[in-house]
């Protein structure tokens, strides 16, 4: 298996690293019952000790930092029933080299529509809303030639993360997007040989630049992640699945998000990619093989920490993302508008879209409205926030009976704010 960076912690090591971090002094005002709610989720992901910072996922800022401190803040404050936008990716580029095959961001405005200006000022408030975690995705980010400048706007209250290709990506841009303050590249890499790899990108090549980029961003000392969108033929066949969680191991790579197809984008005409339920718990399997494996890199399985099990669906409700052109959405697959940014204030959208997604799902929202969303036979995304406004109406995003686990055990009440 490869080297990973860092070292990741069993045993003492890791009981160790968990008093510290417990030590924290939002958590100063839970009860006991509502620590081991906490302790419920992040056992089952690996943490990481990288330069004396301790890496638990890419959703969560690494400790000790202020933004692990807002995460924290935001993940206490949700739990208790009020709307945060704990995590917001912004799309800052629709351009891309790939045409994947389950590409949620197709049928998008190419040319960029937010300025390097329009970008810092909404990473500003998002910063001042509580924001902890900032992804920067597209798109291929790396085709901003300003990318290191928005990197840098995002001061030390929030992590910075990148999603890419790899695109044409040099040692030098490597240093440079490290100097710019980026924490965590998440590098999309969906199958363990070029051919297949190549073929699902649509892009001769592809997969030797992932590769080579990966081994760019270990080598300048990142925590290292991967994005793996497995078909549903992969999941079908565990043999092959589980050949790719050995080859991303033998990368050495620390961490990866494992997101099954969503029926959003390029999917939204191919319902028959959506998993069956058979399918999901293999990726349950995957997910527990991965973190009781040392050597293994972290998981973060949708279907799994997104299910009613655990965290649930935090669409609108603690995650926020803006596309390319600046429109609000509840996450990156849920193509539906509450507001544009460069014609509203961010607070003010997000406190009508969180007035809609009043609590967690059990379930993918993105994946329950697909019906719904494929009849308007849009082809524009995302669709108006009129049209957006029906589809609340007809598949409401909040249900009060059906609470994750999670947030059941923090004692969860939905706030009768909107």
């Amino acid at each position: 298996m490869g080297k990973i960076n860092g070292k990741q912690l069993y045993g003492f090591s890791r009981l160790q690293a968990t008093l510290k971090m417990s030590g924290s002094p939002e958590l100063k005002t839970l009860s006991l019952k509502q620590k081991l709610a906490l302790n419920y989720v992040s056992k089952e992901s690996k943490l990481t000790n990288l330069d004396g910072k301790i890496f638990s996922n890419t959703f969560t800022p690494y400790f000790p930092s202020l933004a692990y401190e807002r995460f924290l803040a935001g993940a206490i404050k949700t739990a208790r029933g009020q709307p945060s936008p704990v995590i917001t990716n912004f799309a800052v580029t629709s351009r891309c080299p790939c045409n994947c095959w389950h590409c949620s961001f197709s049928d998008r405005e190419k040319k960029d529509g937010m300025s390097l200006e329009d970008l810092k000022k909404s990473i500003a408030e998002v910063q001042d809303m509580g924001v902890c975690v900032v992804g920067l995705t597209g798109g291929e980010p790396l085709l901003r030639n300003d990318l290191e400048e928005i990197i840098a706007s995002i001061d030390s209250r929030s992590m910075p993360i990148m999603f890419t290709t790899g695109y044409n990506l040099t040692r030098k841009r490597v240093k440079k997007l490290k100097e710019a303050g980026l924490v965590i590249p998440v590098l999309s890499l969906d199958h363990y040989t070029a051919e297949v790899h190549d073929k699902g990108r649509g892009v001769d090549g592809i997969f030797d630049g992932t590769v080579k980029a990966i081994e760019m961003f270990k080598d300048e000392g990142f925590y290292t992640a991967v994005s793996f969108v497995p078909t549903k033929n992969l999941v079908d066949d565990k043999t092959d699945l589980f050949r790719t969680l050995e080859f991303f191991a033998e990368l050495g790579v620390n961490d990866m998000r494992l997101t099954s197809p969503i029926l959003s984008g390029k999917l939204t005409s191919r319902p028959e990619e959506k998993l069956t339920k058979e399918n999901i718990q293999t990726i349950f399997e995957f997910q527990k093989k991965a973190q009781k494996t040392e050597g293994y890199p972290n998981v973060f399985a949708y279907d799994f920490f997104e299910s009613g099990k655990y965290y649930g669906c935090g669409a609108g409700y603690n995650y926020m993302f803006i596309d390319s052109q600046g429109e609000v959405s509840p996450c990156d697959f849920t193509m539906l508008s509450f507001g544009n940014v460069k014609k509203e204030p961010i607070p003010s959208i997000w406190k009508r879209l969180s007035g809609e997604f009043k609590g967690p799902a059990c379930e993918c929202y993105a994946n329950r409205i697909h019906d719904t969303v494929a009849g308007f036979k849009s082809t524009t995304w995302p669709i108006s926030p009129e049209l957006s406004q029906e589809v609340l109406e007809k598949v409401p995003p909040f249900n009060p009976d059906e609470i994750p686990v999670f947030y059941k055990k923090m004692g969860f009440k939905p706030s009768s704010e909107t």
